[in-house]
């Protein structure tokens, strides 16, 4: 049986983040992954790093988001010089469009909270000047909010950064199925299909798969997956210089292989992961509102990935009701990256410490205590 400090179970980017800052420590750390390191949602999202925007902004999860968002841009240069890997973190300006006045007046709400973001700057702009930033935006929009300062990377490389920066600082990455937890003299065995580890503490960071644990744990963990799809496309015209959302958080922008890809999907259909003709429909009806030219791209690729939702729309963080040195991290749903680094550290911290830096008690596993467990679904 192996025997290791801290196990962390859950090799997507809020595994390998709090694997990374807990070698920054000098921890003894294992991190355990079913598969492969961003083989779900982490190696699929989109890399859209913008604080403004998205459930919960402005509100609970403002601190969190911003400073996920300050994390990466400090970051991007000392993983990549301690790894060797690009992973193309870099500012993209963003237009959020809008089709109605009403619309416009909305996105008000994002320029006044843009102004407590240092680095990150908005203007309205009206219909000619998003034409000339992006001509093939359709010319019915009423108009658009841009905002300068706002980043992207590529999901998949950057988890497999953070996985290799953690390596290199003592981790040590082993491949299994988590099977279950038991408790131990010295902490917590988790059991795996031929073997076990033995930690004095544990990390669970699994995602929407996290619904398994319950079982384990004797609790609930109210995650449920929200399947998203995106479409990778060969846009006529060339790169996107901004990227372009919608108010119904529909997306479109370039990558560095030049292909612009666009969506995305929410669909609640259980760990359903296959791409479907139908979301492939949906996204080329839903985008081409505001960027006509997607009618004539030549579709590369469609992926799907499963992303992990909690019940009231918040993250869990922190130690599980019950089980001195077992921490839940998970439920980040579409801003898993953008949150990697903070929700890693917070997660690191409380583990080294017992306590972290940023306010976790609305975030915290005990509220969901007087409830009983169930079923994943």
């Amino acid at each position: 049986m192996e025997r290791t400090e801290i196990a962390i179970v859950g090799g997507g980017a809020i595994g390998c983040a709090t694997a990374y800052y807990l070698a920054k420590e000098g921890a003894d750390v294992t991190l355990i992954e079913s598969s492969g390191i961003a083989g779900a949602a982490s190696g699929f999202a989109m890399g859209l790093l913008s604080p403004l925007s998205g459930a919960g902004i402005p509100g609970p999860l403002e601190e969190l988001c911003r400073q996920g968002f300050f994390m990466h841009r400090e970051m991007a240069g000392e993983l990549r010089d301690a790894t060797g890997v690009d992973y193309h973190a870099e500012p993209r300006d963003s237009i959020y469009l809008a089709s109605t006045e009403q619309e416009a007046k909305a996105l008000g709400v994002l320029a006044r909270y843009s102004q407590s973001i240092d680095g990150v700057t908005t203007q309205w702009v009206d219909t000619r000047a998003v034409l000339d930033m992006e001509p093939r935006v359709s010319p019915e929009v009423h108009g658009g909010l841009l905002v300068r300062g706002t980043w992207i990377l590529e999901a998949y490389d950057y988890t497999m950064a953070l996985s290799r920066a953690a390596e290199l600082g003592g981790v040590k990455v082993t491949y299994g199925k988590v099977r279950g937890l038991k408790r131990a003299l010295s902490g917590c065995q988790v059991l795996m299909d031929v073997d076990a580890v033995e930690a004095k503490k544990v990390v669970l960071a699994m995602g929407p798969w996290m619904s398994l644990a319950q079982r384990w744990l004797g609790m609930t963990i109210p995650i449920y997956p929200l399947k998203g799809q995106i479409l990778r496309v060969d846009l006529p015209g060339g790169p996107m210089r901004c990227t372009i959302h919608d108010e119904n958080g529909n997306y479109a922008g370039s990558k560095p292989d030049g292909l612009v890809w666009a969506g995305t999907t929410e669909e609640q259909v259980g760990f359903d992961d296959e791409p479907t003709q139908a979301a492939r429909a949906r996204i080329l009806r839903e985008v081409s509102a505001f960027l006509p030219a997607i009618k004539e791209a030549n579709v590369v690729k469609q992926t799907a990935c499963l992303r992990p939702v909690s019940t009231d729309g918040l993250p869990i963080i922190g130690e599980a009701p019950g089980w001195k040195g077992v921490y839940l991290c998970t439920g980040a749903g579409r801003k898993g990256i953008i949150l990697s680094p903070s929700m890693g550290l917070a997660t690191a911290e409380l583990v080294m410490k017992g306590q972290s830096r940023f306010a976790l008690d609305m975030f915290s596993p005990a509220r969901f205590a007087s409830t009983s467990p169930t079923a994943h679904r």
